[in-house]
């Protein structure tokens, strides 16, 4: 049980952790809060309720163990009792959370609520644009952080109300790939790409509904291109809900899963479910990637990036057919297998205005915005 009474009367800030592939999203705000003699800093863990994942408290329990990281489970705190000042959501659905840590239920107790966007936006849709700008943490919290001013344009767009409460601080989690190239890579991982040089791919898991997923129509034909290509590795990063989802349209079971792995791996393919995506970022040369968060993050590598696009779904929002307007596009085996070819060549003829991109599309891309977050945070919190 963590102590929940204030202590030398620093203001209180909770982070409330649900998953652990979100804790990139908000580490160097922890970093920062920590080392401010002002605030104590509390990570909240918390379940993440969903149909396509399935939450194991010991995975979560574990992980923050790893990193280090002290906390207190939500079924351990008394939210009356807490005195928090300040919370951070990292993620804008209600539903995934316990009753009382949902955005109505929660500001009763906590004067100022934040949110860290969980993702880097980029999927089109009417309805999508509710689930990204329109959730309730998002147009009633005191502030949400984002990467550039094209983000906060979206949300002036499409946020119900407005973007008065937008910050453009950078988004916390690119600090995470400000000093890439010097990050330490899992020797693992190295082990496993060898002499290959290496491609990450990474697939969505709408299979079905929105349909930005490419798995179900384009998984053949990579797995046969690079068996066709033994200098190359392929790391593939899937989407943390395909497996579920894979399991609930009956596709698969836990064992066709367990299987599909091994054959991979007896193939060579590099399955990567690191809770850190930077080891994948960094030992990887270039990305497939369907729409979504790694399709924009990637661009801070300034490496070739391949969209793969189904032709079927909602395709991107307005920054992301900005942002795809660098990058190669494959719908079917053949134009990935033109790609991949341009890859073993060295040619990349976008290369120039794609890294000449990044600071469009990354705001102050300097390792400090947690930094910044702390420090809008603690003049809301006054």
């Amino acid at each position: 049980m963590h102590d929940q009474t204030k202590r030398n009367g620093k203001r209180r800030l909770a982070i409330l952790y649900q998953l652990p592939e979100s804790w990139g999203n908000v580490r160097t705000v922890w970093d920062a809060a920590r080392q401010d003699d002002d605030l104590e800093v509390l990570v909240i863990m918390l379940p993440f309720f969903h149909q396509d994942y399935q939450w194991q408290r010991e995975a979560s329990q574990a992980h923050l163990d790893e990193l280090g990281v002290p906390y207190v489970a939500w079924d351990d705190v008394d939210l009356e009792q807490a005195g928090l000042d300040a919370v951070i959501y990292t993620s804008p659905y209600d539903e995934t959370r316990p009753p009382a840590y949902r955005f109505a239920n929660l500001r009763r107790h906590v004067p100022c609520t934040a949110y860290v966007p969980y993702g880097l936006e980029v999927g089109g849709g009417e309805h999508n644009y509710v689930y990204q700008y329109g959730q309730p943490v998002a147009t009633g919290g005191t502030a949400v952080f984002v990467r550039s001013q094209g983000a906060r344009a979206m949300f002036e767009r499409h946020c119900p109300t407005g973007a008065r409460h937008v910050h453009v601080t950078g988004h916390p989690r690119m600090d995470n790939l400000a000093n890439l190239a010097r990050f330490e890579v899992d020797p693992s991982l190295r082990e496993a790409i060898g002499t290959r040089r290496a491609i990450l791919w990474n697939a969505h898991f709408s299979i079905d509904g929105d349909l930005w997923s490419t798995f179900d129509l384009l998984a053949k034909g990579i797995f046969d291109a690079f068996a066709d290509l033994p200098d190359l590795a392929l790391i593939f990063r899937p989407h943390p809900l395909l497996w579920k989802k894979l399991i609930n349209l009956n596709i698969l079971d836990e064992a066709g899963i367990r299987a599909l792995k091994t054959e991979l791996q007896a193939r060579g393919v590099i399955v990567d479910e690191r809770a850190d995506h930077r080891h994948a970022f960094a030992a990887s040369e270039a990305i497939m990637s369907d729409a979504g968060s790694f399709l924009m993050e990637y661009l801070a590598t300034g490496k070739p990036v391949l969209y793969l696009r189904n032709p079927h779904g909602l395709g991107v929002n307005e920054e992301g057919a900005a942002l795809v307007r660098h990058y190669r596009t494959a719908s079917d085996a053949a134009e990935l297998r033109l790609f991949l070819e341009e890859f073993i060549r060295g040619d990349d003829p976008l290369g120039v205005g794609r890294r000449a991109a990044i600071d469009d599309f990354f705001h102050r891309f300097d390792g400090q915005a947690g930094q910044r977050v702390v420090d809008v945070l603690k003049d809301l919190m006054q």
